[in-house]
């Protein structure tokens, strides 16, 4: 069985081609004593600082807020990201997510926006002398970052967008003109980086500075992330200088796409520490609320309710630790070599892709079924989970769509090496280690793999270069690759557990990696066949109607029981337990 520096080094899907040990990947159990506590001052800020100013932030208090971000920055909870030389810690990427989760607490708080998308542009493709200059201040909470690229016009198809930037006469300075829409800190930031055409053709990026001109639109109002600050930019000629050029003139994209992949690489965290908060509330309120002379926590739907969302959490988990620390390891082999650092996060484009699709939508399950747990006070601003419910929403819109990122998987994973060679071969056989206590899981497992392989085969088969206008079958391939990616993540966060701890001390994370296990595979088989009917007899599909039917019939693991004992253990627990 091959290790997990294979599976590392490829990155591009190459868990379609690898078998991993458990011991091979990182789970939450593996965060470090300096991880944890470093975790537990970013929790203890946001519930003792964050929090008790709650009225102030939903107000967008900007004062209020400048100040919490000076105290995040006295912390290092600003730091993370930025190399040491700039006054920055320089930590991993592990680290950084850990302390994001923290963010779940309050999603509207600024600090996740300007420690990634608005302060990482300069990390990457600043020169020495823009990162000396603006660093420092982004690192201690002195100046606010932001990221402007979407424009009216310009959404999830951002390379259309329309602002201007036309160098001057003396060759001093670009003039900007144009206007940005949905700017996150948009209200009270203070750097920006903001994406316009050179000669109406070369996208380029800038770091933009309040002063020069940038004027601030109204707050818009919102669904959700009330107390975030959400306005559109108006760049009227803007003066930037040439030496505030971020990157390379026409380069634009490598800096817009780059930045959003390490923002989508962080989101699972921050996304499924919002699903733990309201499950918690949740648990809570199940055992508190009394009806028909008993407590709601011990009715079968509820408890139904509860175990579903428990083990969505923990598959999320370890989908997202999984992926962080594989690409921590990779990150180690490029040292500080800024294009061998992209090139590395690029090589997980289509994990981080899958992390953002699958845990901003199991959030949205999670509170969802929080809503529903808590009845019509669910419904009421009074108690937390209606809030949480509303700011689920944008987060399957924002770092890219669902859609954007679902359209994504399937071309990425024709061009995956590891991948590429699949699609040549036989089918692959996952085998399970010695001594596992998921013998059929892992023949479940070996069967999805070759489902995406077979599927993507297929599709590539009838429509070949039309596969881009096939938008739905590629949406259906990326829910396989999703649910194979989450089946075989949570197998072996499991494995690893039982390893250190024993099969009788995990019996809820076994139940709820089975759970799943269970339901995928009727997920995927409903995904698979609309692969099928759509390609017809455009491709030879033989061999995928078998493999097909071969999934559908399959054992059932009883996941009534196992959501029963799931629910049980977490409200003995009195809370998610992981």
């Amino acid at each position: 069985m091959a290790t997990s520096s294979v599976l590392q080094s490829q990155g591009g899907g190459s868990f379609l081609a690898v078998d991993v040990e458990p011991s091979d990947v990182f789970t939450r159990e593996d965060l470090s004593p300096a991880q944890q506590m470093f975790g537990r001052v970013a929790e203890d800020f946001m519930r003792t600082q964050v929090l008790t100013h709650e009225k102030e932030i939903y107000a967008k208090d900007f004062a209020v807020l400048r100040e919490l971000m000076l105290k995040a920055g006295e912390l290092d909870l600003l730091r993370v990201d930025i190399p040491e030389a700039y006054d920055g810690l320089g930590l991993d990427k592990v680290s950084s997510a850990f302390v994001s989760e923290t963010l779940g607490l309050m999603p509207s708080f600024p600090l996740g926006t300007h420690t990634t998308i608005g302060t990482l542009p300069i990390v990457y493709f600043g020169t020495e002398e823009q990162k000396a200059r603006y660093l420092p201040g982004l690192a201690s909470g002195e100046k606010i970052g932001a990221y402007a690229l979407t424009e009216p016009s310009a959404g999830s198809d951002a390379m259309s967008l329309r602002t201007k930037a036309v160098l001057s006469p003396d060759g001093k300075y670009y003039v900007l003109n144009g206007q940005k829409m949905w700017i996150t800190n948009g209200g009270f930031a203070d750097i920006f980086t903001i994406f316009a055409k050179v000669d109406g053709e070369k996208i380029t990026a800038f770091i933009v500075e309040r002063d020069m001109g940038v004027v601030s639109g109204r707050e818009e109002p919102k669904l959700g992330l009330d107390g975030s600050s959400t306005t559109a930019l108006i760049l009227e000629n803007v003066k930037v200088p040439v030496e505030n050029v971020l990157g390379e003139i026409g380069k634009g994209h490598k800096v817009a796409f780059n930045i959003l992949n390490f923002g989508r690489l962080k989101l699972g965290t921050r996304n499924l520490g919002t699903a733990k908060q309201a499950l918690n509330n949740s648990v809570r309120y199940a055992v508190e609320r009394q009806q028909f002379g008993q407590s709601i926590a011990q009715f079968g739907l509820i408890k139904q309710k509860i175990g579903e969302m428990a083990a969505r959490c923990f598959v999320g988990d370890a989908m997202v630790f999984r992926t962080l620390g594989a690409v921590d390891q990779a990150l180690a082999t490029a040292g500080h070599d800024t294009e061998a650092i992209l090139k590395t996060i690029e090589s997980f484009a289509i994990e981080c892709s899958i992390n953002k699709i699958w845990t901003s939508e199991a959030l949205a399950y999670v509170v969802d079924e929080a809503v529903q747990i808590h009845g019509g006070y669910g419904y009421s601003k009074e108690y937390p989970v209606e809030r949480a419910f509303r700011d689920a929403r944008i987060t399957r819109l924002y770092e890219g769509t669902s859609e954007i990122n679902r359209i994504i998987i399937p071309p990425r994973l024709l061009k995956s090496p590891a991948v590429s060679k699949l699609l040549l071969g036989e089918f692959r056989k996952v085998s399970a280690p010695a001594n596992s206590s998921f013998g059929a899981e892992y023949e479940l497992l070996g069967l999805a793999k070759n489902l995406v392989v077979l599927t993507l085969k297929s599709a590539d088969a009838a429509f070949a270069k039309n596969l881009k206008d096939e938008q739905e079958v590629m949406g259906h391939i990326s829910d396989l690759a999703c649910e194979t990616y989450a089946m075989e993540s949570a197998i072996l966060r499991t494995g690893k557990l039982i390893a250190a701890k024993g099969e009788g001390n995990c019996a809820i994370s076994i139940d709820m990696t089975r759970v799943f296990a269970s339901d995928a595979a009727g997920r995927l088989v409903h995904s698979a066949k609309q692969v099928v009917a759509a390609v017809g007899d455009k491709a030879d599909t033989k061999s995928l109607v078998q493999l097909i039917g071969t999934i559908a019939v399959r054992p059932s693991f009883n996941t009534v029981g196992g959501r029963r004992r799931i629910a049980d253990g977490i409200i003995k627990a009195g809370k998610y337990p992981f």
